[in-house]
């Protein structure tokens, strides 16, 4: 599902630990064209930050596949879809404790496809990409490490 070859995204922050400037832009998922940083929208932020949009209309949103359980529903309303919840495995007792246990470990790839036909249920395309992080300050560059953006828009008719 990737497209192309990885971009490397350099992002700066200054003295304070404050962000120096935006991410800069990407290649869309979907088109390959240059998409534009997008602010995440006014109110409170879930685990999502900004994103990118895409002059064909698809927006990419930054995520790590482990914590797409967390993202799922909020990713499909920065799309501007329906939220759902994933379909995970149900919690399980522990004993005759009373308490439940429901940690387990997600699949990123199973999610991402989870969401992705979700997505398109509703009349979106999908798709993804990955981009290569290089986080710098003034003192030190990071190790780089990757994230999957993945991308959407309305379904063309």
């Amino acid at each position: 599902m990737k497209t192309g070859p990885v971009e490397v995204l350099h992002i700066l922050f200054d003295e304070q630990q404050q962000q120096a400037g935006g991410m800069g832009p990407v290649k869309c998922g979907l088109c390959g064209a240059s998409a534009h940083e997008r602010p995440p929208p006014p109110g409170p932020i879930g685990v999502l930050g900004s994103g990118w949009e895409c002059p064909c209309g698809a927006r990419g949103v930054p995520v790590n596949l482990m914590d797409l359980d967390d993202a799922y529903a909020e990713l499909l309303e920065r799309w501007g879809l329906e939220a759902r919840y994933p379909d995970l495995s149900p919690a399980v007792p522990v004993g005759e404790s009373g308490l439940l246990y429901s940690a387990g470990y997600v699949d990123g790839i199973a999610l991402r496809d989870q969401l992705f036909d979700e997505a398109r249920r509703q009349g979106a395309e999908v798709g993804s990409s990955e981009v290569v992080v290089r986080v710098t300050t003034p003192r030190e560059t990071f190790p780089d490490w990757s994230w999957d953006v993945l991308w959407a828009r309305p379904a063309t008719r």
